[in-house]
């Protein structure tokens, strides 16, 4: 989940940042700063000659255009849109930027885009601000929330992105729909601050990660400390979350006593195929374990949630892992075993349509080199498995 970000007002010490959540958007945040990085020399030497940093940027948009429009089912003209938003919003806030501001227009049907660059100052004055230390009534009571067996701090003090992050998992994980956070320090790159703390809460809690579908977000620069309100839309309710972590524990407690991690993989891959059939038309909403484990129908990140919480629930260690096949977006697990990491894609076990009583084993513990046949994943952000299928 990656945020469409944009800065509506500076004004007063005031700053309202608007966001939406998707695939798209993070596989354009990827691409741009994947091309971005290789340019991060150019960048700097341009500091002071515009048209430079327009031959520089340019090609930059036009690739990740390219690159990304057959991944995504949207139009072409919104993804330009998304495309020069988001590199308008990298430029401005990435740590290596040499502009302090940048304005990047979406491309018109001709395919023409627009920079309109204001220089305020040197590439040194934009890291020469340092973290503040703000005295006064900061502290906020410490609190704590239990969703499966896991259990989420709020911390008592959010000064670093990882505090972020974890305050914003506090509240995800009570499916709160409006809640403030204040954020203590400079916020010169609060946008990038922001940034970190969603990739710390996709990195470390997958599941409240991927819970909410998009919000807005309005923050409130006072010099020293960042006032945040969150307003976020869930794909489930805390009912929901509280029958499915009832249902978790029922089909753990119901599996055959003494089977070996082994075993219970193979009993979980089998459970989630035999009682669900691949539906993106489900009557809740097919990304949730919900309706993987209530209405028996869902799509990959259902599977996959879902999987991952039946796994973790009979204590073998598994992650989520986000990737690409053919036809698009795709997710799936890694297992570990016997010291081991092995892909285990549940989705792809399950046959379409759907036929009662069968399970596939094709893409149960398989190697990197086994899954990279049809599955394209970012290798370098998951372990490598092992070298055979298992």
């Amino acid at each position: 989940m990656m945020m469409y970000l944009l800065i509506v007002g500076l004004s007063g010490g005031v700053a309202v940042l608007l966001f939406r959540t998707g695939r798209a958007t993070r596989l354009v945040h990827r691409a741009l700063r994947r091309e971005l990085q290789t340019i991060h020399y150019e960048l700097k030497q341009a500091e002071h000659h515009p048209g430079r940093q327009f031959q520089l940027l340019d090609p930059v948009y036009r690739k990740v255009v390219f690159q990304v429009h057959p991944k995504v089912k949207m139009k072409r003209t919104e993804l330009e849109q998304m495309v020069s938003d988001e590199l308008n919003r990298l430029i401005k806030n990435k740590r290596s930027a040499i502009l302090s501001s940048v304005t990047v227009i979406g491309r018109s049907a001709l395919g023409l885009m627009m920079l309109s660059i204001s220089l305020v100052g040197g590439y040194a004055a934009y890291h020469e601000a340092q973290m503040l230390n703000w005295p006064g009534s900061t502290q906020v009571a410490s609190s704590s929330a239990t969703i499966l067996d896991e259990t989420f701090e709020l911390p008592t003090q959010v000064a670093s992105p990882e505090e972020l992050g974890q305050a914003l998992a506090y509240h995800m994980s009570q499916f709160d729909e409006t809640f403030s956070i204040r954020y203590i320090g400079k916020s010169r790159d609060f946008e990038h601050t922001m940034e970190e703390a969603w990739d710390w809460l996709e990195a470390n809690h997958i599941y409240v990660f991927r819970l909410s579908r998009g919000g807005e977000t309005e923050y409130r620069d006072y010099g020293g400390y960042v006032d945040l309100d969150v307003g976020l839309a869930y794909d489930m309710n805390i009912e929901e979350a509280k029958q499915i972590e009832a249902r978790v524990d029922q089909v753990v407690a119901e599996m055959p006593v003494g089977l070996s991690d082994y075993e219970k993989v193979k009993y979980i891959n089998d459970y989630v195929v035999l009682n669900t059939a691949y539906n993106l038309d489900s009557q809740a909403s097919p990304y949730t374990p919900y309706s993987i484990l209530f209405n028996g129908e869902g799509v990959c990140e259902g599977y996959a949630l879902t999987t991952l919480l039946l796994l973790e629930a009979a204590g073998v260690e598994a992650k989520y892992i986000s990737g690409e096949v053919q036809t698009g977006l795709h997710a799936w697990n890694l297992v570990k075993l016997d010291d081991a990491w092995y892909h285990l894609d549940t989705t792809w076990n399950d046959p379409v349509p759907n036929r009662v009583g069968e399970v596939g084993y094709d893409y149960f513990l398989v190697s990197d080199e086994t899954l990279q046949k049809d599955h394209t994943w970012e290798i370098g952000e998951y372990p490598a498995t092992a070298i055979a299928d298992y």
